[in-house]
């Protein structure tokens, strides 16, 4: 009896360690090392000092955005540009002094682009020399493989994904690899992910929902969201605008007619525990790379209370996270701060 108690135990220790993180908060430091060539990048934007107002905020973890696939030489084969390491040895060493986790999240392409089946080859060719250059690093830092793959097949992205892994474990087998599903990192996808040939990994989403309430006012969605705002949050917080002309017809008018059953706390959680069923089925830790609104045509005390219920699920449910963003348009800074401290 004994025995099969102690076994229970330890059983159980395993669990709650495989579902373990070692961070739980931070942000997004976007459009710093999202550069078109290693040389465009700017060090000075964010000095020590900013890490550390950053890490006072409560923070654990810097998820790193790099446009990877441009940091390369105009070579043969694909070569990481020594200027890259240089300016990934920068920050590198002033989160590993502050002690804050680094996720380098390889975040090449325009969301709107679909992934092609042929990244294969530059994520096995790139991959590798970051780990080269990262082996004998502290355990802070993380490989995320691609960010926001879209129009790719789940099978297909769940054997490319594979390779990278075992690619980057040839070199490197101490740190953590990020995978993600396809279709945007969406939660609707972690149930296609196949159950990968590590047990070093982290599993990523990302959440937007109610889109309508989080882009709005955002250009670049399809169609744009320009002249969409005041869509409120929850949906009784306050009158749902009417649909401007120009998206009349469109999905759009559907969403805002429907939206008083999107728009609430009760479907965000629904949502949320697509996740978190995901991770406790599974068994794996789950971490959320994205989640944020787009202020511009947003109302501000709509804007906080998403954030207040997405965050206290996220906690709830044992998901840590890294907000979108931390400057620009779905920022923490008010307009009239200029973006500083």
């Amino acid at each position: 009896m004994k025995f099969f108690l102690m076994m229970i135990l330890v059983f159980c220790y395993q669990i709650s360690i495989a579902a373990e993180i070692p961070f739980h908060r931070g942000v997004n430091l976007s459009g710093w090392f999202q550069e078109s060539n290693a040389r465009k990048i700017q060090l000075n934007r964010y000095s020590k000092e900013n890490f550390i107002d950053i890490k006072s905020l409560g923070c654990d973890v810097i998820r790193l955005p790099v446009n990877l696939h441009a940091m390369i030489l105009q070579t043969e084969p694909l070569t990481v540009d020594p200027i890259f390491l240089f300016c990934l040895d920068y920050v590198l060493d002033i989160t590993e002094e502050l002690n804050l986790h680094l996720i380098i999240d390889n975040h090449s392409f325009d969301p709107a682009v679909y992934t092609s089946p042929l990244v294969k080859d530059t994520l096995i060719a790139l991959w590798p020399q970051i780990a080269a250059h990262c082996q004998n690093r502290s355990k802070l830092i993380y490989y995320e493989i691609l960010n926001e793959p879209s129009g790719i097949a789940d099978s297909l992205w769940n054997e490319i994904q594979q390779l990278v892994i075992n690619s980057i474990r040839e070199i490197d087998t101490f740190h953590t690899i990020i995978v993600g599903p396809s279709n945007w990192n969406s939660y609707h996808n972690l149930k296609y992910l196949k159950e990968f040939h590590d047990d070093n990994l982290i599993y990523t989403f990302h959440f937007y929902d109610p889109f309508l309430f989080t882009h709005q006012g955002a250009s670049w969605a399809d169609p744009s969201l320009e002249n969409l705002k005041n869509v409120p949050f929850p949906h009784n917080s306050a009158p749902i605008p009417v649909c401007p002309d120009d998206l009349k017809g469109t999905w759009v008018e559907t969403a805002l007619l429907d939206y008083y059953k999107k728009g609430s706390v009760k479907n965000v959680e629904e949502l949320l525990n697509i996740a978190s069923d995901f991770s406790e089925d599974r068994n794996v830790p789950l971490f959320c790379g994205e989640f944020g609104v787009f202020m511009p045509n947003s109302p501000t005390a709509d804007r906080v209370f998403w954030h207040q219920i997405v965050r206290e699920i996220f906690e709830k449910k044992n998901i840590s996270w890294t907000l979108w963003e931390y400057h620009h348009g779905f920022g923490l800074f008010n307009e009239e701060t200029g973006g500083l401290f």
